[in-house]
């Protein structure tokens, strides 16, 4: 038994049995060369597992032997078989519905793949070539059995990214069971940052409220909530789950948590993204409006703050195919001469920014975002911290 890393990265690894030499050659530093070695010990134990069962049965069947010498099941059977059940008790609803297209290219270029052959570096790298290289797939059919057309022609490594998460979360299912000895080792593409978070400036907001006022006769909340989103950060689907339950006045702050009563999806009760519940602390103009709603009349603790019907920004009462479900926050945009510069979640962008430029650290606005990791706050908004002036800062020495 060896083990042969060179200077180049490429190694080669030895295991004598039974008077017969077995080697594996390959890339990758010592640790590939050790997961090389581990995976060709368990290949011969399951070899010499398929030989003792021959031996002492007689079984020349191939999948006689397989099923004897405990061999890992396809990807395709162990998806039907474990995953799926799997995926549907740990998954929430919205996980779900998002989570086919991962699946579907996984299964489409590996599915009939042993799981012990997907651990092998070569695999993994060939199945990221063949989407790079061949691109989009479409896996459903119009009516006359032609394929739908692909909104992309080319995968990018967000969306590659996605499908090796998958098989990466089969892979351990799969070994935290004992199904495959070795533990996947998937590394992740470098994901595009080239385009940049842009918040609407000052004016530009401005110019968005002035606009607002000219549809409170048909949305008649839409200042207010475009005003409460920018001294907030709330997403979209926060905002419009916001009940008075969940504000509390006398500590100037509302807790984003979960609406038992408000509105039921998929048969549950709404939660925020993440499942974070949090506090989130209402500037005098937030805390303004929240009072003003309070005071407009009667109103039940279950009741939302900003209803979804009768007047808010994102749903229309009209009923024509092409406006329905269309917001008026578009026509407030376009009216205000910023279609194509600013979005509904560039308000959320802006409260970030007003943070962070003021002196903020970025860690509080990670917790006030409500965001699950706080490197992604600082893959987004990291140029704005006050850190970031540190590098201003350093050219003046040039001066």
């Amino acid at each position: 038994m060896s083990i042969k890393v060179n200077k180049d990265g490429s190694w080669l690894v030895q295991i004598q049995r039974n008077n017969l030499r077995h080697t594996k050659r390959g890339t990758g530093g010592e640790r590939a060369a050790k997961e090389a070695h581990a995976q060709l010990e368990a290949e011969l134990a399951h070899d010499q597992k398929v030989e003792a069962a021959e031996s002492l049965l007689g079984v020349k069947n191939r999948n006689q032997k397989a099923t004897l010498a405990n061999v890992p099941p396809t990807l395709r059977d162990y998806f039907a078989d474990r995953w799926v059940k799997h995926a549907n008790v740990v998954h929430n609803a919205n996980t779900r519905l998002k989570s086919p297209f991962p699946s579907q290219y996984v299964l489409f270029y590996l599915g009939d793949l042993r799981l012990d052959e997907l651990v092998e570096p070569a695999v993994i790298n060939t199945f990221i070539e063949n989407m790079k290289e061949k691109g989009a797939l479409s896996f459903a059919n119009r009516k006359n059995g032609q394929p739908w057309k692909t909104r992309v022609e080319e995968l990018s490594h967000a969306t590659i990214n996605k499908c090796l998460q998958r098989l990466r979360a089969v892979l351990n299912l799969a070994h935290s069971e004992k199904v495959l000895a070795i533990k996947p080792k998937i590394d992740l593409l470098p994901e595009d940052d080239s385009n940049a978070v842009v918040a609407p400036s000052e004016d530009q907001f401005q110019r968005l409220l002035k606009a607002c006022e000219l549809y409170r006769e048909i949305a008649p909340l839409m200042p207010e909530v475009v005003e409460f989103t920018a001294s907030t950060g709330l997403r979209v689907s926060e905002v419009f789950h916001l009940t008075f339950h969940s504000v509390d006045v006398p500590r100037a702050c509302i807790r984003v948590e979960t609406q038992r009563h408000t509105r039921v999806v998929n048969g549950r009760a709404w939660k925020p993204k993440n499942c974070k519940v949090r506090e989130v602390p209402l500037s005098k103009r937030a805390l303004e409006i929240v009072k003003t709603r309070i005071e407009e009349g009667p109103s039940e603790p279950t009741d939302a703050v900003f209803p979804s019907r009768g007047g808010a920004p994102y749903v229309r009462l009209e009923v024509s195919d092409e406006l329905k479900g269309k917001g008026f926050f578009r026509d407030v945009v376009k009216e205000a001469g910023l279609k194509g510069t600013v979005t509904f979640h560039g308000l959320r962008h802006l409260f970030a920014v007003r943070l962070l430029t003021r002196g903020v650290p970025i860690s509080v606005v990670s917790e006030l975002l409500g965001h699950s990791d706080i490197n992604l706050t600082v893959k987004r908004y990291g140029r704005f911290a006050s850190d970031a002036k540190v590098r201003w800062d350093a050219v003046s020495v040039l001066d």
